[in-house]
């Protein structure tokens, strides 16, 4: 009997104490890149809507390498509300160094990606470059570069660069605070970090 009640106040005990949180899973590589893509797709077509794009093939480092990047980042965030520490921390480590764009990326849209090398055979050796650069990709914004994209530990919260260059001194630059509500992409904040 004794024997009896004490494992019953043991299962009782055992039963009344808080469980101890089971981390999230830490995301896949292969799901943070199927995220990445479907954050650019989402916040292209908010931002750039019925356009064809043309994007660097190589994505910027830090906040659309801006010089500072650190001082401009902590500017941006400073700017905006509810930024999960690990999705601006993601978005520093994911932005050390330049990444490759995927061509085969499916953003809904077209779009052609632009190596340095093409830049500047359009733009180094020929004042008219950006009539050049019309002429070959009518109907686009201008060059658009993007970072790649900070998640936080559950995906649903994303960092990311956008910046288009149109003219000579006709551009922008955003820092972007996306998040992801009954699995659709949609803009929360945005920071202008650069205009021309």
């Amino acid at each position: 009997m004794k024997k009896s009640f004490l494992l019953l106040l043991a299962f009782l005990l055992a039963a009344c104490s808080t469980p101890t949180p089971i981390p999230a899973p830490t995301p896949s590589a292969k799901s943070i890149e199927a995220e990445e893509v479907a954050v650019y797709a989402a916040l292209f077509a908010a931002m750039y809507p019925d356009q064809p794009l043309v994007l660097m093939a190589q994505t910027a480092t830090g906040p659309g390498g801006t010089g500072d990047t650190a001082s401009t980042l902590e500017y941006a965030l400073g700017q905006m509300t509810g930024v999960a520490p690990e999705t601006a921390a993601s978005f520093q480590v994911r932005n050390e160094a330049a990444h490759p764009l995927d061509p085969e990326m499916a953003l809904g849209i077209q779009f052609v990606l632009l190596s340095e090398d093409d830049m500047r055979q359009i733009f180094d050796i020929n004042q008219d470059g950006w009539t050049i650069f019309y002429s070959r990709y009518p109907n686009t914004p201008g060059m658009t570069t993007v970072s790649r994209v900070g998640f936080n530990d559950t995906l649903d919260q994303a960092l990311v660069y956008v910046g288009t260059q149109s003219h000579w001194l006709a551009g922008a630059g955003y820092i972007v605070l996306m998040k992801k509500v009954d699995g659709v992409w949609t803009i929360d904040q945005q920071v202008m970090t650069w205009i021309s």
